[in-house]
């Protein structure tokens, strides 16, 4: 299909052992494929003792997008209000950014509707208080849109910190419902175009949020010639 670059979701616990890295880095070798992101699930913990889990689960992040040879991990918050809200995740971020510091790695904080990360105002409060220069936001395009966020105010208020891009379609403003690309109502191109013009480098991942996976290679081939134009050489 022509993807040169691949973001790896780790989501469950088996996914993150040094020995199922190893092997994820071996099949990324064998297929031409370069890893450049680490997904895993998301940030929070009710009390002390699950806050604790999560900063060793993002420390482990860190170290598997190391291993990997790449420099970002994404991840999202809990359900609005869950695990501990806002204030947990940056607990836990206090904690994991010197080390992400360290290591070279960005923390890329993914926005989901109804979710602990969602709102412009959720980011403006972690960057308050988290002033580093390896923590920024993964822009879910869909996601944003389903949360009835203006993409162009995303990119007014948050440009600077942006160092991450999931593509995906919302069928209709304000409504979480995913749709393969070229059905739904988000224009992720003139959102792409808008963050170059502001010298964005990163990468863009292009996201299937869809349940039926029979039309795999259609589905993956469309956004590839939709987004295609944006690689750098």
């Amino acid at each position: 299909m022509g993807y040169k670059y691949i973001e790896l979701d780790c989501w469950h616990p088996s996914d993150l052992t040094p020995r199922v890295i190893l092997n994820l880095k071996r099949r990324c070798a064998e297929s031409g494929l370069v890893p450049i992101a680490v997904y895993g699930s998301s940030f929070g913990g009710n009390n002390n003792n699950e806050i604790s889990k999560d900063v060793c689960h993002k420390l482990r992040m860190i170290d598997a997008a190391r291993e990997l040879g790449c420099h970002r991990i994404v991840a999202t918050g809990s359900r609005r209000g869950q695990a501990g809200g806002l204030e947990a995740i940056i607990a836990v971020l206090k904690q994991i950014m010197p080390y992400a510091e360290e290591q070279g790695v960005l923390v890329c904080l993914e926005n989901h509707t109804n979710n602990n990360l969602e709102f412009i105002e959720d980011y403006t409060s972690v960057f308050t208080v988290i002033d580093s220069p390896n923590i920024g936001v993964c822009v879910d395009t869909g996601h944003f849109e389903a949360s009835n966020i203006e993409l162009d105010e995303v990119i007014d208020k948050l440009h600077s910190k942006i160092n991450h891009i999931h593509v995906k379609e919302t069928i209709e403003k304000g409504i979480e419902s995913f749709v393969r690309f070229g059905q739904g109502v988000t224009d992720n191109n003139t959102f792409i175009e808008k963050m170059i013009e502001l010298r964005y480098k990163g990468y863009i991942t292009v996201e299937l949020a869809i349940e039926d996976k029979s039309n795999l290679i259609e589905d993956l081939t469309k956004p590839y010639l939709m987004f295609n134009r944006y690689q750098q050489q």
